[in-house]
């Protein structure tokens, strides 16, 4: 029974839109310290995605190190922006936890690849 409210809880939280989350990081290419993250929001239809709260999971690509977070603010319609401290060289992986307006949970990723010495 106990699965089965778990089950049923989580389809709850699937939006039902697939989402699209488009990067934009800066300096490029990318070094350690301040990272400027914009992420351009979407249906797959192309309809901005509005006021949404987005957290970003930054983690290195090898294991052993601590992630690191980052709130994004909505600068515009369906643009968000975040300041993420990159703290080690490398490659990262970077996980979108988005929850929408109506309350439906996603997450999306993607990877900065090379971030160099500072």
């Amino acid at each position: 029974m106990c699965l089965l409210c778990l089950l049923v809880a989580g389809c709850r939280s699937q939006p039902s839109v697939d989402i699209r989350v488009a990067p934009e990081v800066e300096p490029q290419p990318p070094r350690v310290g301040r990272a400027t993250i914009t992420l351009r929001v979407t249906t797959a239809s192309g309809a901005l995605v509005n006021d949404a709260h987005i957290k970003l999971e930054g983690n290195m690509s090898h294991s052993g190190m601590a992630p690191v977070f980052a709130d994004a603010a909505e600068v515009e319609p369906g643009r968000y922006r975040a300041n993420m401290e990159l703290t080690m060289a490398g490659d990262w992986v970077v996980i979108v936890h988005l929850t929408l307006r109506d309350g439906a949970k996603v997450d999306r990723q993607f990877e900065i690849k090379g971030v160099a010495p500072a």
